[in-house]
């Protein structure tokens, strides 16, 4: 091998480190944190999907299994394909002594965990891979889960991220749209950029497996079915979907299908590009009369129609001199 492993982590499906070993020093905890952050932005990338990641000098490689994700990091220049058959090696090894690879069985499992860990690599370099020899002198008990077995996910049409059985005695479903509208302005009183960032909030109190559909006034879809798009159509940027929306629906007929989770969950989120008018137009002028005294003249205009309602406003004013200052 070419190059030597730093550290060997454990993460569960959120980036919290479960169990890590380190064995070279030259990384710390905080190396997880960094690969978690850029798994999470090749999330929605599906030619980005490789096992290994480089961020700034470090190079980690990694696997998911179940609800637990293995990966290394090096600062050398190590041989991908061999640790990440060290990486499958380590879970077939796990799976002999636990039963199943999970973060419950890695929590319930530490004192094993870095026994295993210690024989299995040294200073980097990968020893021993085999269940049948570790056990041989490493004899301390583990405990053993209690896998149930499952028919499988095509068998019964299962979804992961809703539970089957669910009755209401009333079917209700709750949709709201949550827009930050973003605006940069110069000196000039001129809109530099301005964009509006949404989500489509949902709450789904529904029996059994429900279908939903949902359609929008995007523009794409109303010229592709020679619909007229003057003042209706929007186009949407950045869209990101949950996991329980049909992808292949929504590029084919640009309508949003999904069997909804139960409860409360972000149905999908978009970015608008397009000229903002700004809700509340504010002019401020500073006038400086002393080292000790200054005087802000701020000046607010609502912009919106006489039936809609502000609640709550805040104002924050920034000058080098003197601390940040809070107008409600």
């Amino acid at each position: 091998m070419a190059g030597a492993v730093s550290a060997l982590f454990f993460l569960d499906i959120k980036g919290r480190v479960l169990v890590w070993r380190d064995y070279r020093g030259d990384v710390s905890a905080i190396q997880a944190e960094r690969f978690f952050t850029k798994l999470i932005e090749k999330e929605g990338d599906p030619e980005s999907q490789d096992p290994v990641v480089y961020d700034n000098g470090v190079t980690y490689m990694f696997i998911q299994h179940n609800n637990v994700y293995l990966m290394t990091a090096s600062r050398q220049n190590s041989n991908a394909a061999s640790l990440l058959l060290f990486l499958h090696r380590v879970v077939d090894v796990f799976k002999h002594y636990f039963e199943e690879l999970e973060e419950e069985s890695l929590r319930d499992n530490f004192v094993v965990v870095y026994e295993l860990l210690d024989e299995m690599m040294d200073f980097g370099y990968p020893q021993y891979t085999e269940a049948k020899i570790l056990s041989e002198f490493i004899k301390t008990d583990a405990y053993r889960m209690e896998v149930t077995q499952r028919p499988p996910m095509a068998v019964t049409n299962a979804v992961s991220w809703r539970s089957e059985g669910i009755r209401y005695k009333k079917n209700e479903v709750f949709l709201d749209v949550v827009e930050s509208v973003n605006i940069l302005v110069n000196s000039n009183g001129q809109i530099i950029r301005s964009d509006v960032v949404g989500a489509l909030k949902m709450r789904t109190y529904l029996s059994g497996m429900p279908e939903c559909k949902l359609g929008l006034n995007d523009r794409v879809l109303l010229e592709a079915q020679g619909r007229t798009t003057k003042g209706k159509a929007i186009d949407l940027d950045d869209i990101k979907f949950h996991q329980c929306v049909r992808l292949a629906r929504f590029e084919n007929d640009r309508t949003i299908s999904f069997i909804p989770p139960d409860g409360s969950f972000d149905l999908m989120t978009y970015r608008l590009n397009t000229q903002v008018k700004p809700l509340i137009w504010v002019e401020a002028q500073v006038e400086r009369h002393s080292r000790s005294r200054i005087e802000f003249m701020v000046k607010a205009r609502s912009q919106f129609k006489e039936r809609r309602h502000v609640y709550t406003t805040l104002f924050q004013l920034f000058n080098s001199f003197y601390p940040r200052v809070y107008c409600y």
